[in-house]
């Protein structure tokens, strides 16, 4: 299922920060709605109270979970939407469950238990490599960007 109303697909496991609130909300300006994909974060009445607080007047959020996340692209989403979560796991259980996404952001991915640096302040486990590689595989861009004044790199490239 395409969904015209994706704008834009960002892991970045911090999911909602200034970086997100005011750069990419203004580089995709026509983006009015928010919506948080996390099985963990969903589950947290206080993590999405937070989320609600965080985002500008004149946005909406949702916070949801993976199978909430596949029910609402399925239905259509109404307005034009920025997707965030934490994981390439994620993404790959969205697509597993038929959602479209054509291009995927790369924001941040910071060190944890069994990832390495991947490109500067990015790291991935072997794990989350072999995803973003399936995702490249199967047609999907993907790109680290932390900032759209930034270059693009296009992780096809890191993975050779």
């Amino acid at each position: 299922m395409i969904d015209s109303n994706l704008r834009f697909v960002r892991i970045d496991d911090r999911l909602i920060h200034g970086q997100v609130i005011t750069a990419w909300l203004h580089a995709y300006h026509d983006v009015t709605h928010i919506l948080v994909v996390d099985d963990d974060v969903s589950a947290d009445p206080f993590m999405r109270q937070m989320f609600g607080l965080l985002v500008p007047s004149g946005i909406t959020i949702d916070v949801t979970d993976v199978a909430g996340a596949i029910e609402l692209c399925a239905a259509g989403l109404p307005r034009p939407t920025m997707m965030l979560v934490k994981y390439p796991l994620t993404v790959k259980r969205l697509i597993d469950g038929g959602v479209s996404i054509e291009f995927l952001n790369i924001g941040g991915m910071g060190m944890a238990a069994n990832r390495k640096k991947f490109f500067q302040n990015v790291a991935a486990s072997d794990l989350e490599r072999q995803i973003l590689k399936e995702l490249i595989d199967s047609g999907m861009k993907v790109e680290i960007q932390i900032v759209p004044a930034q270059k693009q790199v296009d992780v096809a490239s890191l993975l050779r």
